[in-house]
């Protein structure tokens, strides 16, 4: 066995068809570190000709001389093989000693259980569990247990299964909320670069990433046509029209319904209906004010929500969304469903919606967020975490007991999607 490096088409040809491929190692994101002070490094192990595992590996100077490297989402190898894990992480240590690095941090997309939030239990994965012992047992720190969002990736992420999602399996809670998605005058809009300083505004106060970091992201993708952005936009004039034909229609069944009861004030169904009618009147009501209120103030087309996409072989993936807050249209919930139902068109298999907590309680500060995404019905998965494969045990020492490693990994950087 050796390892060396080798170039991104190398790197690119094994990671495409690496049954733990995924959109962070490939050559498009080492690129776009590159524009934010990481030197990608590809790296690869051969057994005689062949190469039998590979990573991409993000370095980048944490001290004087001293580097660090990140493989996000972890090394392309096989795992479960034990002499081919100990034989890469042998020469890897041995490599990147002589390079002056302290540790190589990895997050596996390796699945240690289902997760099932309404029962609050877990189908764990016996296998992997054990594999946490091995990388334990060749010099691999296991990092914090990432309930939330401690380490540079989620550990629990929520992914949709396209191939067998159904609209009609959403609860009633989520129809209500999507049911005007279809409405003429809300359309999903594929935007492009001119597009990103209104998705910027939707999504510039979730994380401290700069217009220039998404502009990077979008265009490095978009080259390998990987990138998507959409814009949720409303059209007021076609949405007034519309709801304006709706509330006729449901003033004239009123009506009837009125009718009916008076003959029968003592029919629990009618005044249930008669209820029920009021509500959607009054609410309905209310949409045609707003809406009124936006064309009287000029305001004729709305970008509402915003996403931006990277489509990887059959798997689709959030980067980032936002919304309007000051709107009252469910604009993020029309947003994903019309994602949902635009990747399932074309025949992609899987739609990851980036991370939610492994926190299901009612106190939970991120409660609010993994309702949203858990709303349709994901596979929710829990992969083996975040380790430190320590490369110079004495420098590793030396940035943790002086908290150099805290001030790089605790704050919300770049790398944190």
């Amino acid at each position: 066995m050796q390892i060396k490096e080798i170039n991104e088409t190398e790197f690119d040809n094994f990671a495409n068809h690496h049954i733990l491929r995924n959109y962070y190692q490939t050559s498009q994101y080492g690129n776009l570190m590159k524009k934010f002070g990481y030197t990608p490094i590809y790296i690869a192990m051969f057994e005689e000709n062949e190469i039998v595992g590979a990573a991409l590996i993000l370095s980048k100077y944490i001290a004087i001389n001293v580097k660090y490297g990140y493989s996000p989402r972890g090394f392309l190898i096989d795992y479960q093989n034990d002499y081919y894990l100990k034989e890469f992480t042998k020469l890897i240590k041995k490599y990147f000693f002589r390079k002056g690095f302290a540790f190589i941090k990895i997050n596996p997309e390796i699945t240690l259980s289902e997760v099932f939030p309404g029962t609050n239990t877990k189908n764990i994965n016996e296998t992997s569990k054990e594999l946490i012992g091995k990388l334990e047992s060749l010099n691999y720190k296991k990092l914090k247990n990432n309930v939330y969002f401690e380490s540079l990736l989620p550990k629990y992420n929520p992914i949709i299964n396209l191939k067998s999602f159904s609209e009609e399996k959403l609860s009633k809670n989520i129809k209500q909320k999507i049911k005007n998605k279809d409405k003429k005058g809300i359309s999903l809009i594929k935007g492009d670069e001119y597009n990103l300083n209104q998705f910027y505004e939707l999504v510039k106060n979730k994380k401290d990433n700069s217009i220039e970091y998404y502009k990077n992201y979008f265009k490095i993708f978009n080259k390998d046509n990987m990138s998507d952005l959409w814009l949720l936009q409303i059209d007021y004039h076609e949405y007034l029209k519309n709801a304006q034909e709706e509330y006729n229609l449901l003033i004239d069944r009123n009506e009837q319904i009125n009718k009916e009861f008076i003959n029968d004030t003592k029919n629990k169904n009618l005044l249930k209906e008669k209820m029920d009618s009021d509500r959607k009147i009054t609410t309905l009501n209310q949409e045609i004010t707003e809406i009124n209120a936006y064309i009287q103030n000029d305001i004729f087309k709305q970008i509402v929500a915003a996403a931006l996409v990277i489509k990887y072989q059959n798997r689709v993936n959030i980067v980032i969304s936002g919304f309007d807050k000051n709107t009252r249209f469910n604009p993020n919930h029309l947003l994903y469903t019309k994602l949902i139902e635009y990747y399932k068109n074309k025949n992609f298999s899987y739609l990851d919606l980036n991370g939610i907590t492994g926190d299901f309680s009612s106190s939970n500060p991120y409660k609010g967020l993994n309702e949203f995404k858990l709303n349709f019905n994901p596979n929710i998965y829990e992969y083996i975490g975040e380790f430190d494969l320590i490369i110079n045990q004495t420098v590793y020492s030396l940035l943790w007991t002086t908290k150099i490693l805290h001030n790089e990994f605790d704050r919300k950087d770049i790398i944190n999607n």
